[in-house]
């Protein structure tokens, strides 16, 4: 053991024990951001006593860290945490089975295979805006959470849950906060209470999950035995077809033989990757969507120019009253630039992933600090999106800042919604496509705007959303 003191970087002390852990609990977002102005590039707090943690502000330091030397880093507690509902998903799972699964999934996320799924996009997309009613007031975040819900179930499952969102939706709300709770110092004392009403409607959740997702493979695999002919486009038909001529070794304890011997995926593994592309592809696209309408709501300058750009594309009312537009398709993302920009800039001020941790491994060296191994890493993709060093006025809406030139010369992880490296979000592409026509088919229509006097607070849980909900009053744009 090395004799040597360690150098720990600057960082917020207090005499009053637990001051600290109480701001953070309360505001984690101020609190990170307070410590980032103040301390610099890498400062170093204490979450109670036993708690080391080092918070990077370094783009460089960052994709280091996540490209280069990821080997040294685990997602540790929050990764056991999220297996309770996950399993061995993407999300979840480490070293090289990991690295086998995303090898087995990646060509599933091409973009031009997600391509394929625009129409299933805009199909829903054109659903919601058509059952709503001039001046409705709507909770948009619920609706988000509805229609991107209803996307990744027929995208993934070739499944419609119209019928079914509100139960499903409560299902996963459920399991969500459940996630959330359980991060908590007394978080996993509390889970091994049977009677306490959370840890139970948890695993109830959790169990109608299952049975849908269980019940949709076993017909899967069912209708491919049955016939050659009527082929399913879908995710799942595609989960069920990888397979990898590569796979060796074992698959990790709780996985329950995530591999067949013909290097396919077990149900067990298909369900928990199903699962993962359930819950982490709906929710993050709707929290960025439900910020990009409120933005547009109080950037009116930014929203014409948006209009302007969607009925040049998609056509608009003719000089004879008619409705010449068409539906968007993926093949009019290209000339899309704007919405693009829009759901960029969007993404920028309020990232739907807000924080990434990690445990050190071994000891890491960063700038002129070592990093001792069991400390815990933090780098925030909201702190480094309005770090004013990148950015010309960082608390603005400005999609016209990204420009091709800007985007070459901003460091590569000042600006990464997705996270990045072995473990950036596989579903990227789905998400942009996704994004770019929501908001495309929608404003073709509706123009919203924010109920007055409500409460608009974030929630920094395991994605960024609204607190008390978004309520939006409707106006149609066209008749």
């Amino acid at each position: 053991m090395s004799s040597e003191i360690t150098k720990y970087p600057p960082g917020p002390t207090y005499k009053m024990p637990g001051k600290l852990i109480r701001q953070f609990i309360h505001d984690p977002i101020k609190t990170l951001s307070t410590i980032s102005q103040k301390y610099g590039d890498v400062a170093y707090f204490k979450l109670g006593p036993k708690q080391h943690v080092y918070l990077i502000n370094n783009p460089d330091y960052i994709e280091k860290m996540l490209i280069y030397d990821h080997r040294n880093f685990k997602k540790g507690k929050r990764l056991q945490i999220a297996k309770s509902l996950l399993g061995e998903g993407l999300v979840t799972s480490e070293g090289d089975f990991h690295n086998r699964q995303r090898r087995l999934i990646q060509p599933i996320f091409h973009s031009r295979q997600i391509m394929t799924y625009g129409k299933i996009m805009t199909d829903y997309a054109i659903r919601f805006r058509d059952r709503w009613k001039n001046e409705d007031t709507i909770d948009i975040s619920q609706e988000m959470m509805e229609l991107t819900l209803g996307i990744i179930c027929k995208s993934v499952l070739n499944y419609d849950v119209e019928s079914e969102a509100k139960q499903v939706g409560k299902a996963l709300t459920t399991t969500r906060n459940y996630s959330r709770r359980l991060q908590s110092p007394i978080g996993h004392i509390l889970d091994k209470i049977p009677i306490l009403p959370a840890p139970r409607g948890a695993r109830k959740a959790k169990k109608e999950l299952d049975s849908l997702v269980y019940g949709l493979i076993s017909d899967r695999r069912h209708h491919q035995q049955e016939s050659d002919n009527n082929h399913y486009d879908d995710l799942l038909s595609r989960l069920l077809e990888a397979q990898d001529s590569n796979l060796a070794g074992p698959a990790p304890p709780s996985s329950g033989g995530a591999q067949s011997s013909n290097g396919k995926m077990s149900d067990k593994q298909v369900r928990d990757e199903v699962m993962t592309i359930f819950i982490a592809g709906h929710e993050t696209t709707a929290n960025a969507l439900t910020w990009t309408f409120y933005l547009l709501s109080q950037y009116p300058d930014v929203e014409k120019k948006l209009h302007d750009e969607i009925d040049s594309v998609l056509g608009t009312i003719d000089e004879n009253g008619n409705d010449v537009s068409k539906i968007p398709t993926a093949e009019d993302i290209p000339k899309l630039q704007y919405t693009e920009k829009v759901l960029r800039e969007s993404m920028r001020l309020y990232p739907p992933v807000w924080t990434m941790g990690r445990y050190v491994e071994n000891d890491y060296h960063v700038g002129e600090y070592t990093i001792p191994a069991g400390s815990s890493i933090l780098m925030s993709q909201y702190v480094m999106h309005h770090d004013p060093r990148y950015y010309k006025e960082p608390e603005q809406f400005n999609p016209d800042r990204w420009t091709e030139e800007f985007k070459a010369r901003l460091p590569r992880f000042s600006y990464f919604p997705f996270g990045g490296g072995i473990r950036g979000c596989i579903g990227e592409p789905f998400a942009w496509i996704e994004g770019t026509l929501i908001i495309a088919t929608i404003v073709q229509k509706w123009t919203m705007r924010l109920i007055p006097d409500q409460r608009i607070k974030l929630d920094p849980a395991i994605t960024l959303r609204p607190k008390y909900g978004m309520k939006m009053k409707l106006i149609r744009r066209k008749s």
